[in-house]
């Protein structure tokens, strides 16, 4: 089994255009070979329904409920959730890839969103990033694969994050001003 075909319908929820961070993580999770995937900040589920995956278990954590309600469960299924509840609710070693898109913005960097939507999920506090990081690492079998997205000034946190939860990482993208890592974790021994 593996993930979806690399192509990328441009679709979206109406009135509103998928963004660049949603784009890259769904290409990039294109490529990577596995059976069961989440999503951590998942929102209405752009990544997953734009990754076309076939054969593939899909879940998409997000604590919006009004995200939530736009999800559409042909591509996958909606868990209302936070980042930091997950190891209460999965068993540690259940996935073969995580995708992230963490919010970026806090109360010493934020430009708000007029959109409601978009604003919420853009925001958290500023160790929000590694408990996304850390969830992933949990959720990941050993040698598993993280692609997570963010600002390209954040690359350093992200990085630093993924080496502390025990990634290595593998290779880095950007467009523009986003910027896409893929990691795998390392085993323990």
């Amino acid at each position: 089994m593996g993930c979806g075909k690399g192509l990328l319908p441009l679709s979206s929820i109406p009135g509103r255009e998928v963004t660049t961070d949603t784009l890259l993580l769904a290409e990039l999770a294109a490529s990577v070979p596995c059976q069961v995937c989440f999503d951590l900040g998942t929102g209405t589920g752009e990544v997953l329904k734009n990754a076309c995956f076939k054969d593939v278990f899909a879940v998409g954590v997000d604590n919006s409920v009004s995200a939530l309600r736009l999800f559409d469960t042909r591509f996958g299924q909606p868990l209302l959730c936070s980042v930091s509840m997950l190891s209460s609710v999965f068993r540690e070693g259940c996935a073969d890839l995580v995708l992230a898109n963490p919010p970026y913005n806090n109360s010493d960097n934020s430009r708000h969103s007029p959109d409601p939507l978009r604003r919420e999920a853009r925001e958290g506090d500023p160790l929000l990033l590694y408990r996304f990081i850390f969830a992933g690492a949990y959720l990941l079998k050993e040698g598993g694969c993280m692609i997570i997205t963010g600002r390209l000034d954040k690359s350093d946190d992200i990085e630093t994050g993924l080496l502390a939860a025990g990634f290595s990482i593998i290779e880095k993208y950007n467009k523009g001003r986003v910027l896409a890592i893929k990691a795998q974790l390392l085993g323990c021994s």
